[in-house]
């Protein structure tokens, strides 16, 4: 197996998990028994859990984007180059992040322009 086929597997095996999760999350919210009767601490961590799903399930969407970017990469053959300068990206890098789209250097330069 080559390494392009490696990390293909790797993001696919990251979709599958993400989507597991989600739905998981979903049965589990549904299930949830939701009482009027519930005091304002019980309605409170109702709201927080509410709250951190909503976190996590935009979370795992970007994640999935951009997953989907690089399996979309990989079939165009684009993979693997940095999308701002478009030198090649170290292969430990992309195996450590399958989903990077940017080399170390421009990530850098990214987040020290953003902040981040």
């Amino acid at each position: 197996m080559t390494i392009m086929e490696d990390i293909k597997t790797k993001l696919l095996e990251m979709q599958s998990n993400i989507l597991s999760e989600i739905e998981a999350d979903r049965n589990q919210s549904n299930s949830a028994i939701t009482d009027d009767i519930g005091d304002d601490i019980d309605h409170a961590n109702e709201e927080r859990y509410r709250e951190l799903y909503q976190l996590m399930c935009e979370r795992d969407q970007k994640k999935l984007e951009q997953i989907k970017r690089a399996l979309d990469r990989i079939d165009e053959e684009a993979y693997g180059y940095c999308e701002d300068c478009e030198e090649i990206i170290n292969k430990a890098r992309l195996i450590a992040l399958p989903f990077t789209r940017l080399c170390i250097n421009c990530k850098t330069e990214e987040e020290r322009l953003t902040g981040i």
